[in-house]
């Protein structure tokens, strides 16, 4: 049918009755239109009704879907296992594929009498019934004897049909299943349905396109959600989830990456939707998530950690992992003073607890501070310490011999002959005066150090600098 036809008859039908009216509003109106757009838009009765097809009462003698008795999640019940399955050709579900359904047999407490398959009411994990009061999908519950028999052929004697699961991936691509590739297909049930099947959504067709039940993530543990904002949808399974937006698509996210993902506070947090599936680093060493405003980046090392924001763009201009920080080695995190946040990444040593810091604050931007440099300002007591936020990244000295970082109270200068050395305010700036390290006095070659009672001197290569405490006074004396 053309969209222009659907959306007239869906607007006539919306004024007919409030509840169609309702239900045209409604998610439930667009998986009918999927299933059964002419009988839904052409003869009287409810999307509710399409959704869940025909054969969908008790009477029928067909069995209930697991999702339908099981708060919207496809999956087989605890205590119940696969004993095989069917197909239906092109159904309108699986976005017009194969769809597989599956046979979930409840389990025996106790044995089969005689040549029977199928254990006696005491035995059985589940009651024979109907399905739930309020669901359209009334199929039988625990009811039918009867097993394809393709799956977990090691266990003869089972209970009856508990509940059916549906997939879009061949049930033998399965492991966990243990099935045979030994088919049967009955088109009439490819109409069959409930409204908590959503097997072609963006997130449904992403999880089918990753194995399904099969693949990465495993099978389903919630029924497809939606975000607490409302602009999306996600749906966890056992080893993932699948998030998806309409400006981000659908991305999957899983193991220790997914975990960092969740303490940040899921979408709602600094990183937004997921922009990619896992994949693997350049290098080889690691897997990584990006997200809208963010990323996830694992190693079996460092753990997953989560890098946004400013931090993140000083990491990427610097080249990523492959660049001098290597892995992040923390998430990001608030400094003790409130001013600022910051990342400490692996640098040069992989094996290590971190040898290189991002930091971050309005004032300061995002800089990078490493190895030695670091050090020196880490034993100074970080930003709390005299030298305060670094306000530059690690910069090489004019004469090519050395480096150095300012920070806001002083700077960190080393070389290949001098050890990292911080020179403080004010002090720092009688030195600039001169010319830095191409003055008179050459690189710092100690720290400041008390030489009288209002007095402090610190080393340089060709001299020192005299600092009177009182009046804040500095004199250079050369060598």
């Amino acid at each position: 049918m053309s969209t222009p036809l659907v959306d007239r008859l869906a607007g006539l039908l919306a004024t007919r009755t409030g509840r169609r009216g309702f239900l045209a509003r409604t998610a439930v109106v667009g998986s009918a239109l999927t299933v059964g757009p002419v009988s839904f838009l052409t003869r009287p009765g409810t999307a509710y009704a399409a959704v869940c097809g025909i054969d969908s009462t008790c009477s029928s003698g067909y069995t209930v879907f697991c999702a339908t008795i099981s708060g919207g999640v496809n999956r087989c019940p605890p205590g119940s296992l696969v004993g095989g399955w069917w197909k239906s050709e092109g159904s309108g579900f699986c976005c017009g594929g194969a769809r597989y359904y599956v046979d979930c047999h409840s389990y025996c407490s106790c044995g089969c009498s005689g040549r029977s398959t199928f254990c006696g009411e005491g035995c059985r994990a589940c009651s024979c019934g109907c399905g739930p009061a309020g669901q359209c999908d009334q199929r039988k519950v625990c009811c039918n004897e009867f097993r394809y028999g393709q799956c977990r052929q090691d266990v003869r004697c089972t209970g009856p049909v508990w509940c059916r699961v549906v997939t879009c991936t061949p049930p033998w691509r399965i492991p966990a299943w243990d099935c045979s590739t030994t088919s049967a297909t009955d088109q009439r049930t490819g109409s069959h349905g409930a409204p908590s099947l959503q097997d072609c959504t963006a997130i449904g067709s992403r999880y089918t396109a990753l194995g399904g039940q099969g693949g990465v993530l495993g099978e389903a543990r919630t029924p497809e959600l939606a975000t607490p904002a409302g602009d999306g949808a996600y749906q966890h399974f056992d080893a993932g989830s699948v998030y998806v937006s309409n400006r981000t698509g659908a991305h999957e996210v899983h193991g220790a990456i997914r975990e960092a993902f969740a303490r940040s506070g899921w979408e709602a947090g600094p990183l937004g939707y997921p922009l990619t599936d896992e994949t693997p680093t350049p290098d080889g060493r690691g897997r990584f998530n990006h997200f809208e405003r963010g990323s996830v980046y694992w190693t079996a090392a460092t753990g997953a950690h989560e890098v946004h924001g400013a931090i993140r763009e000083r990491w990427r201009a610097l080249g990523w992992e492959r660049g001098p920080l290597g892995y992040p080695v923390t998430d990001e995190s608030t400094t003790p003073d409130g001013r600022g946040r910051y990342n400490h990444f692996e640098g040069g040593d992989p094996s290590g607890d971190g040898s290189a810091s991002v930091y971050w604050t309005a004032a300061t931007g995002a800089q990078a501070v490493l190895g030695d440099v670091r050090e020196v300002w880490a034993a100074s007591g970080w930003e709390t310490g005299p030298l305060g936020y670094p306000v530059t990244g690690e910069v090489r000295t004019p004469d090519g011999r050395g480096r150095f970082t300012h920070f806001e109270r002083g700077s960190v200068y080393a070389s290949a002959t001098t050890a990292a050395t911080p020179v403080l305010s004010p002090v720092r700036e009688a030195w600039a005066a001169a010319g830095w390290e191409t003055g008179p006095l050459g690189y710092p070659v100690a720290p400041a150090r008390p030489a009288g009672p209002d007095e402090v001197r610190q080393e340089f290569q060709r001299g020192s600098a005299r600092l009177t405490v009182s009046t804040g006074a500095v004199v250079l004396v050369p060598a």
